[in-house]
């Protein structure tokens, strides 16, 4: 360096561009503007130092490649007191070394800082007590008694971290927070290989239940809060995004594949905290999209004066999980049984050979060969490669943040897979003391090519499955067989896969633009966001597919949404003395138009043309134009009083288009009160925390009733001879109003040892009204149904959650379990009536939503004498099903049908254990549920013997064949035997079950060596997700469900289960 003068900061970036040098020092004793004086030049690093030194209160050690900066330690003793010098380590509660962290002497100037691998040593007088400060812990005083060594662990300090919790329109301070609001931190967990936010909070908190409709990438979800509170409007929380309400409405309207989640096409990599708002205190300021609860993810910012620059690299595999739970009967048992069905149809009908009537046995007829593995046919090992990129940065005035993503994904079914590009900005800048103005926007991009087959009456898998073992996909000569070997009229699942192209484009914009507004303790925040979405979704039949006979057919839908928000909102915060008091008033307007259209084309000269414009005829086209509006007022009160009471009051009022004038505004206030008992002067407990919360609000629903439910409507297309004309094809319903719920909550959070171990626990209450229902009319009317409000019901329940961190030797166990309970019942009903819906639910006031309304099986009848008349003359005979007669007049009909099992779990929770040592780690997550029912509709076609389908082993095995013989399952029939196969307690199971959700293992290069190479972090990794499961059912999966509705949730016709995936991946930060 050359001769003069210089800052601390120039001499240390000097040396560390010129060497291998890297340098410790605690920030907040080393000013680095500090100016010396050099008198050498071209010297060694030592002898600049001291030159730099010389004279300052400042002193240096050497320890390897890395130069520690401390203070000197001044004599403040007399000369008669003894001295010893102490050492030790100082770590934080996951075992990780804290460099930097002033040690001293308390009452004196003696101190030191600890170096890179959070060691210390130092000199002190007897008696004296070591003081241990480090920003963002809590500082810990020890006396020096007759040890030598003295090592410490510091837990995180809230206060000087500043703890604060993502609410409606705005943070609190974690201390003053009095509703139920649940966090997740995306980076403080092993993000598991998935689609969506909800999924990454299975298992995690407390109170939520999220389900997938299949394994299929892109299948819808459902997520729920404290359980269902709607019949027929959504179910869904309300998701916020940075600020924007995100349209729950899915991206495939046409039925032709699986629902696409609307919040898939989000780059999860960009998330920096979720937040879950569970009761009505903490959601109401979200007014009438918030009955389900309230979903906030906030994405990630840049921080001022550190700069970041971050790649995550990830690939794996995935494959059908659990494929051998259900195990098929070869063709030789298959063919046996089979047979038998036709022996018995024969002799009951007095069918001789040669008469009419006759069914003739069959036969291998590729005797000797091996059975077709059909499922293995259409499954495929999926692979996936996932690319992240981000730079994040600031000054005092500006900050940002850029994410780019990359994401592919293959299905375990062959043709499925998923590809999501997402590019993000985020800044904000300080144009003066008083106004900043920001942009966030982000582009997305999501193409999934989904599973074909969405029309064929079943799923692709079950259409595979239900194949006889000795069945062929092609014949010698290279084409389909059209449903097996002897040509019957059943889809080929191959042909379906081969033949059929059906995929779906999303494209998405979010953006916010906002100013800041800012005068001493007032502010004003003006915001404009839009969320623009438009879907292609594009399904394509082959002339060789049984829908694209005639030259093929393509059916094509377009949808575009777009959505305008525009907020204000006003905040004031002071203190007054000991009293800490917030107000903030908002006002919210937002519309959103959609607009579609679709068009079915026929008949085209050949495959190369695949466009609609091509098509010989064009069979339907067909569009529409939807809106909707809402604007809003609200506002919030925060008081506390020492940290110790605290009150908040929320109010927000939603005025809908999609309601009457006279019922067109709602009203939705909260309250709730805090009792942090750990501020009292009484409390003896310094290293206990315990807080009280006591909380009531009203919410509300408006989703899932349409933009026009209140107004009759017309459609054209109606024609009458050759003239075009439109007709009323909806009832209005200007009666229509508001769904709400009225939820109470009492709960508590407890912590202890400084929070080494914490609890939370909520209890509550949950009363929906005015329930939303499409109402069945009489035919006379000229409609099918109408939107009404029907009835009410209520939800109640559970919460508890616990997390601790535990060093044992050299190990760090930070471990984390809730569980939960809720149940639902219904408390009203029009008419108080039994109301059946669908083939296998009913509503019934004081039953709950998600019992199944089924045939009571008991058993089977043995002998045909036992076979009440009516039955008999219907064919009925022994070895077919006994079912339970309520009224006892021989006829088995609906009346006998009777409300039994649900789908809805006893209790349900996660359990997360994470193991450190040194660099290190290993993540454990499992996820549970227990007394949940299963409708196995699988089950109806596999275990049916004696007909043309797959059977079970078990069935074929232990069926009826004379009395005694078997009691559970029936005998073989060659016909479809409608009797044996009603809806019944023959196919409820139990769908219980515990799973390794997720398993990793990670090592952190540490930092010393990381500083050699200009890394600031560096981790690989190995993930496997749904590695086990523990469950009595005898289906793949008991979480899946072919229909999420609420209503029908719980029954599954082999549904896809989550695949069982490996990834390989490593993070980088530079």
């Amino acid at each position: 360096m050359n001769k003069g003068t210089a800052t601390f900061a120039e001499i240390i970036r000097q040396i560390e561009k010129q060497t291998d040098y890297l340098f410790i020092y605690n920030e907040h004793e080393v000013s680095l503007k500090r100016k010396v004086s050099i008198s050498t030049q071209n010297g060694t690093v030592a002898s600049l130092l001291v030159d730099a030194l010389k004279g300052t209160e400042f002193s240096y050690t050497m320890e390897g490649k890395h130069i520690i900066l401390t203070k000197k330690q001044v004599e403040a003793l007399s000369p008669v007191q003894h001295k010893k010098r102490i050492t030790g380590l100082v770590k934080e509660y996951s075992g990780e070394a804290i460099v930097g962290c002033n040690v001293s002497v308390k009452g004196t100037t003696i101190g030191t800082i600890t170096d890179i691998n959070g060691k210390y040593s130092l000199e002190v007088p007897d008696n004296a007590t070591l003081v241990f400060s480090f920003l963002g812990y809590k500082s810990m005083e020890y006396p020096v008694k007759a040890q030598q060594t003295i090592n410490v662990t510091l837990g995180e300090d809230s206060k000087a971290l500043n703890e604060v919790v993502v609410v409606g329109y705005g943070t609190q301070r974690k201390a003053l927070v009095t509703n139920a609001i649940s966090s997740f931190k995306p980076s403080e967990s092993n993000m598991r290989p998935v689609l969506t936010p909800s999924e990454l909070l299975q298992g995690r908190v407390a109170g939520v239940t999220v389900s997938t409709g299949s394994g299929n990438l892109g299948s819808s979800e459902r997520m729920s809060i404290r359980g269902a509170a709607s019949l027929s409007a959504s179910n869904e929380p309300l998701y916020v995004v940075d600020g924007i309400p995100i349209l729950n409405s899915n991206a495939s309207l046409f039925n032709m594949g699986e629902d696409l989640s609307s919040m898939a096409v989000l780059n999860l990599t960009d998330i920096e905290s979720i937040e879950v708002l569970k009761d009505a205190a903490s959601a109401a300021i979200y007014g009438s999209r918030a009955t389900n609860g309230v979903v906030v993810i906030t994405t990630k910012s840049g921080k001022e004066g550190r700069s970041d620059i971050r790649l995550n690299v990830s690939t794996g595999i995935s494959k059908f999980a659990n494929k051998g739970r259900i195990k098929y009967a070869d063709s030789d048992l298959y063919v046996e049984t089979y047979n038998d069905g036709v022996e018995r149809y024969n002799r009951q009908n007095g069918y001789t050979v040669g008469s009419a009537g006759y069914v003739v046995p069959i036969s291998n007829p590729f005797q000797g060969m091996p059975d077709t593995d059909w499922l293995d046919l259409i499954t495929q090992v999926g692979h996936s490669y996932n690319v992240d990129l981000s730079f994040s940065g600031g000054s005092k005035k500006t900050k940002f943040y850029v994410g780019a993503n990359y994401n592919y994904q293959e299905g375990i079914i062959k043709t499925n897979d998923i590809t999501k590009i997402n590019l993000k900005a985020k800044i904000s800048h300080e144009m003066a003391s008083w106004l900043e103005v920001g942009a966030n926007v982000s582009g997305n991009y999501l193409k999934n090519n989904r599973v074909p087959g969405a029309n064929i009456g079943s799923t692709i898998v079950a259409r595979a499955v239900e194949q006889r073992p000795f069945d062929r996909p092609y014949k010698p000569n290279g084409d389909y067989y059209l449903g097996g070997t002897d040509e019957l009229a059943r889809h080929n699942p191959l042909q379906i896969l081969n033949e059929e192209v059906s995929y779906i484009d999303t494209y998405r914009y979010l953006g916010t633009f906002n100013a800041d507004l800012k005068y001493k303790k007032f502010s004003l925040k003006n915001s404009v966001s839009t969320d623009i979405g438009y879907t292609y979704d594009y399904v394509y039949y082959n002339e060789n597919h049984p829908y694209g006979a005639g030259g093929g057919r393509i059916v094509e839908y377009n949808r575009l949404v777009k959505n305008l928000l525009i907020e204000n909102v006003f905040n004031y915060n002071d203190k007054f003395g000991d009293f800490e008091a917030g107000l903030m008033l908002g006002h919210s307007f937002q519309k959103m138009s959609t607009r579609t259209s679709s068009i079915d084309g026929r008949g085209f000269p050949s495959p190369v043309f695949d466009t609609v414009g091509t098509a010989s005829e064009i069979y339907n086209a067909s569009g529409g134009i939807s809106e909707f509006a809402m604007e809003s007022y609200f506002g919030r009160i925060n008081l506390s009083y020492l940290d110790r009471y605290i009150l908040n009051v929320t109010m927000r009022s939603d005025g809908s288009s999609r309601f009457a004038p006279s019922d067109r505004y709602g009203y939705f206030p909260s309250v709730s009160l805090g009792w942090n008992v750990s501020k009292e002067s009484f409390w003896k407990f310094p290293q206990t925390d315990l807080k009280f919360r006591l909380s009531y609000g009203k919410t509300g629903n408006q989703d899932g009733i349409g933009n026009y439910a209140w107004q009759p409507l017309m459609s054209g297309g109606i024609n009458y001879g050759n003239n075009s004309g439109m007709a009323v094809t909806s009832m209005g319903n200007n009666k229509l109003t508001w769904e709400t719920a009225d939820q109470y909550d009492f709960g508590f959070d407890l912590g202890f040892w400084n929070g080494k171990l914490n609890m939370i626990a909520d209890i509550y209450l949950k009363n929906t009204n005015n329930l939303l229902y499409s109402m069945p009319l009489h035919g006379t009317s000229g409609f099918t149904s109408i939107i009404s409000n029907i009835g009410s019901m209520r939800n109640y329940g559970v919460e508890f959650s616990i997390n601790g961190h535990m060093n044992i030797g050299k190990v760090n166990w930070t471990s984390s379990f809730n569980i939960s309970h809720n149940k639902n019942k219904l408390t009203k009903l029009l008419g108080d009536d039994l109301l059946p819906i669908g083939a296998n639910r009913a509503l019934k006031v004081g039953e709950e939503l998600g019992a199944f309304y089924l045939f009571q099986m008991d058993g089977l009848y043995q002998y045909d004498g036992e076979v009440p008349q009516p039955l008999y003359d219907l064919g009925v005979r022994a070895g077919d099903v006994k079912y339970h007669d309520a009224d006892n007049n021989g006829i088995i009909n609906d009346n006998d049908r009777v409300l039994t099992g649900s789908s809805n779990p006893d209790f349900f929770g996660g359990w997360n254990n994470t193991f450190k040592y040194k660099g290190f780690q290993l993540d454990v997550f499992f996820t549970y549920m227990y007394g949940n029912d299963v409708y196995a509709e699988w089950a109806v076609t596999a275990t049916r013997p004696g007909y043309r389908m797959a059977i079970t082993e078990d069935v074929a095995k232990n069926r009826w064949t004379a009395p005694g013989s078997s009691d559970k399952y029936p005998r073989a029939v060659n016909t479809l035997c409608g009797h044996n196969s009603k809806n019944s307690t023959r196919f409820l199971e139990d769908g219980s079950f515990i799973r390794l959700r997720s398993l990793t293992f990670s090592y952190t290069f540490p930092q010393v060596m990381l500083q050699k190479i200009r890394l600031k972090g560096l981790r690989l990794y190995v993930q496997g997700d749904n590695l086990l499961l523990f469950s009595k059912y005898s289906g793949w999966d008991p979480e899946v469900s072919k229909n999420m509705d609420p209503q029908y949730f719980g029954v599954d016709l082999y549904g896809v289960p989550p695949s069982r995936s490996v990834n390989f991946g490593i993070n980088l930060s530079f």
